[in-house]
């Protein structure tokens, strides 16, 4: 098993131009249990374990017509809709030169049959721990208090027990509570997936 590349990213909330000049008033941290936070975690990540096998391979053991279909068969309601979830399936999912998905000869998308499969660590896997969990409460001043925020912040790093491939995972996962009071993952910061050679 050989590693090729980390994939890595930060997907920000794009605020208007303008609030790139503004600064926040007050930041403020406070602890959260890590256990509450690991059932929180797990709900956000349980789709992408359910389609990851023991061979570290992050793919759908069923045919899969489209981007609908799977999203009806894997519930991903505790991950943002409009971008983190797209991400997540085109981090999994094979693409032409063009962006496009790639079929096989029967209709059914292709996820990583070539030399390369992607695999997406979880808080489910061995090796793969939380290093903290804290509410960030952000506040501006009265004019700006439309960008207020308050994110539950739930930090993950690897440790010995992880498969070498991933020894250097980490994970920061930032989650808003929606009009029900759920928390939902809108953002995450770190490591999406680890490419590796068959």
């Amino acid at each position: 098993m050989k590693k090729i590349i980390v994939v890595s990213i930060i997907i920000a909330i794009m605020l208007s131009a303008c609030s790139n000049t503004i600064k926040p008033i007050k930041v403020k941290e406070t602890e959260f249990d890590l256990s509450e936070a690991e059932i929180i975690l797990k709900k956000a990540w349980k789709p992408v374990n359910e389609i990851t096998n023991s061979k570290f391979e992050t793919r759908p053991n069923i045919p899969i017509k489209s981007s609908n279909e799977f999203f009806n068969i894997y519930d991903f309601s505790y991950m943002e809709e409009q971008r983190l979830r797209v991400h997540i399936f085109e981090v999994i999912v094979d693409l032409d030169n063009n962006g496009k998905v790639v079929t096989d000869n029967n209709g059914n998308l292709v996820f990583g049959e070539g030399n390369i499969i992607n695999y997406i660590p979880t808080i489910y896997d061995k090796g793969v721990s939380i290093k903290r969990a804290y509410i960030k409460e952000t506040k501006y001043k009265e004019e700006y208090s439309s960008l207020d925020k308050i994110e539950l912040v739930i930090e993950e790093e690897s440790n010995s027990k992880i498969i070498d491939i991933a020894s250097e995972f980490h994970r920061k996962n930032y989650f808003r509570r929606n009009e029900h009071g759920e928390w939902i993952l809108y953002d995450i910061e770190g490591t999406t997936a680890i490419g590796w050679e068959r």
